[in-house]
C-alpha cells in the first residue's frame, strides 16, 4: 500500500517538472521572437508604412530609397477638370527627384522608439514623408500650359437670374459653373500633390474653380421672381364704351425691374404713361363737337368744360396699387369729371340744347323732347354775351340767390353750368326771346320763364350736358314742333 501512495507522488512530480519544462521553452521560443523581430526592424520599415504615397512595409533604408526613385522616377499627375478633361503634369518635365539626406535613416530610427508590436499590428497607416523637390520655374512653366487655361476651354460662370418674361411669366435660370480656375489655388494644390506624389488632383474637389455667387436656391431670388410674377400676374381691364384696354403682364413687365440687392422695382414712369395714354384717348374735356342741331343743321361747337376728364394722378396711384397688389379686375379710371356716354358723340340723348341767335332752347331726355321754350341771354351791349361751347349741369339748387358786383337776385330754380351763369327762372320778366338780350340781357345767365324753369328744373340733374352755340339765320325764330328733331 505504501508502494502505491509513493508510486503516485512520484508521477505527480514527472507531470509538474513537464509543465514547467513546457512553459519554460515556450517563453523562451516567444523571447527568441521577439529578438528576431526586435533585431529585423532596427533596420527595416514597419508594416504599413507610407512614405510620400509609397508602400516601404519591411523595407530597410536602402530598399525604401530605391522604391521612392522608382516612384518619382515615373510619376504623373493628371488633374482632372470639369466636362471630363484633364491635363498631366509629368515628373521628368519638372526635374523631380527625392532627396533624403538621412531622413529615412532617421524615420527608421524614430519608428524604433515605438513598440514594434502595436505598430505592427495597427490598421492605420504610419506616414513619413521624405522630401520631394522640383524645379519651380519648370513647374511653372508646365502648369502655364495646361489646357484649363486656354482661352477656347474656359467658361465664365453665370449666376442664377431671373428669366425675360414669357408665357409662364418670370422663371428662374439655374447658374452656370464654367470652367474658370483660380489660378493661385490651383498651384499650390499642385504642389501639394506633387510633394506626395499624389497620382490625381481633382480641381472641383480642392475648390479651385470660380463659381457662381448667386444660386437658384436664394432666397432673396426666389422671392424677387416671385413678386415679380405676382404685379405681372395683374390684368387690370378698361371698357370705354365699345372699346376696351386691357394692362397685363405684356405691358407691365416691361415696367419691372431689379437691383442689385434683388429689390424688384415697378416703374412709375411707365405707370405714367398708361394712364396718360389713356388720357389722351378716350379724355373729351373741352374738345369741339360736331353736334345736329334741332334745326337740321350740322355745326361745329367750340369751346366748354364738358366731357371726360381723367384724374391722372389718382388713377397713377389707384393703378399702381392694384399692380402691387396683383389683383385681376375690371377697372372704374379715376375721373375729375365725366360724360354722359363714351365715343364720339360722347353727348348721348340727354341733353339742353340752346341757340343764342334764335333765343330759343330744346330740353331732350332720353331722346324725348321734354321742353322748349325761349329765353333772354346775356346783355351784348354791356358785353356780358353769353359764352358759347358745350358745358356740363354743375348741380342744381332750389331757392338760390345770385350775387354779383351790383345786384343780388333771388331765384327759384338755379341750375348753372358755366361757373356763375345757368338757367334759372325770371319772373321779373314779361317776355323772352326775340332780340330783348342785345339791349335788355342778363349778366350771362339764361333767364327762362318761371313755368319752364320750373320743368327743367325737375328734369335736370348734374352732368346733363348744355350745347351752347350760334346758328345764323335762325334769328328772332322758334321752332315749331313739327320741325323739332325727335
Amino acid at each position: 500500500m505504501a508502494k502505491q501512495i509513493l508510486k503516485q507522488k512520484n508521477a505527480k512530480d514527472e507531470k509538474k517538472k513537464l509543465l514547467l519544462f513546457g512553459f519554460t521553452g515556450l517563453l523562451l521560443v516567444l523571447l527568441l521572437t521577439y529578438l528576431i523581430i526586435s533585431f529585423y526592424y532596427n533596420n527595416h520599415f514597419y508594416n504599413k508604412t507610407i512614405i510620400n504615397g509609397v508602400n516601404v512595409s519591411n523595407m530597410t533604408v536602402n530598399q525604401a530609397e530605391k522604391a521612392i526613385n522608382e516612384e518619382v522616377g515615373s510619376y504623373i499627375l493628371t488633374i482632372n477638370e470639369r466636362n471630363d478633361k484633364c491635363d498631366v503634369i509629368y515628373g521628368n518635365d519638372i526635374n523631380l527627384h527625392a532627396v533624403f539626406n538621412g531622413s529615412l535613416s532617421s524615420a527608421l530610427q524614430e519608428q524604433n522608439g515605438f513598440d514594434w508590436i502595436s505598430n505592427f499590428s495597427r490598421t492605420g497607416e504610419l506616414e513619413v514623408n521624405a522630401l520631394i523637390k522640383y524645379d519651380d520655374s519648370l513647374l511653372q512653366k508646365e502648369f502655364d500650359k495646361l489646357k484649363c487655361f486656354n482661352d477656347e476651354n474656359i467658361i465664365e460662370p453665370q449666376n442664377a437670374h431671373i428669366s425675360e418674361y414669357g408665357k409662364d411669366g418670370y422663371k428662374i435660370l439655374p447658374e452656370k459653373l464654367g470652367t474658370k480656375v483660380k489660378k493661385d489655388v490651383l498651384f499650390d494644390e499642385i504642389k501639394k500633390a506633387i510633394t506626395v506624389l499624389e497620382p490625381s488632383l481633382s480641381i472641383e474637389e480642392v475648390k479651385a474653380y470660380e463659381e457662381p455667387k448667386v444660386l437658384s436656391q436664394n432666397p432673396k431670388l426666389i422671392a424677387a421672381v416671385n413678386e415679380m410674377n405676382k404685379i405681372a400676374g395683374s390684368k387690370i381691364t378698361y371698357n370705354f364704351g365699345e372699346d376696351t384696354e386691357v394692362l397685363d403682364g405684356k405691358k407691365i413687365s416691361q415696367w419691372l425691374s431689379v437691383n442689385e440687392n434683388y429689390e424688384v422695382n415697378l416703374d412709375k414712369e411707365g405707370v405714367k404713361e398708361f394712364v396718360d395714354y389713356i388720357g389722351w384717348a378716350y379724355n373729351s374735356f373741352g374738345k369741339t363737337r360736331t353736334f345736329k342741331t334741332s334745326y337740321g343743321d350740322v355745326i361745329e361747337v367750340r369751346g366748354g368744360d364738358y366731357g371726360w376728364w381723367l384724374n391722372r394722378g389718382k388713377e397713377v396711384s389707384e393703378l399702381t396699387e392694384l399692380l402691387l397688389e396683383g389683383k385681376q379686375l375690371v377697372k372704374e379710371p379715376a375721373y375729375f369729371q365725366t360724360a354722359m356716354k363714351y365715343g364720339k358723340d360722347d353727348i348721348g340723348n340727354t341733353y339742353v340744347e340752346v341757340n343764342l341767335t334764335a333765343q330759343h332752347l330744346f330740353f331732350y331726355k332720353e331722346g324725348k323732347l321734354v321742353l322748349e321754350s325761349d329765353f333772354v341771354s346775356g346783355n351784348l351791349s354791356r358785353n356780358y354775351g353769353t359764352p358759347t361751347g358745350t358745358y356740363p349741369i354743375t348741380y342744381k339748387e332750389n331757392n338760390a340767390t345770385l350775387k354779383g358786383e351790383n345786384y343780388s337776385t333771388p331765384v327759384k330754380y338755379w341750375m348753372p353750368f358755366n361757373g356763375n351763369i345757368g338757367f334759372h327762372d325770371a319772373p321779373w320778366r314779361n317776355e323772352f326771346g326775340k332780340d330783348i338780350y342785345v339791349n335788355n340781357g342778363s349778366h350771362g345767365c339764361i333767364n327762362m320763364p318761371p313755368a319752364n324753369a320750373k320743368i327743367m328744373f325737375e328734369n335736370i340733374s348734374k352732368g346733363i350736358p348744355a350745347i351752347v352755340y350760334e346758328l345764323e339765320g335762325t334769328e328772332n325764330n322758334g321752332v315749331k314742333d313739327s320741325q323739332v328733331k325727335k
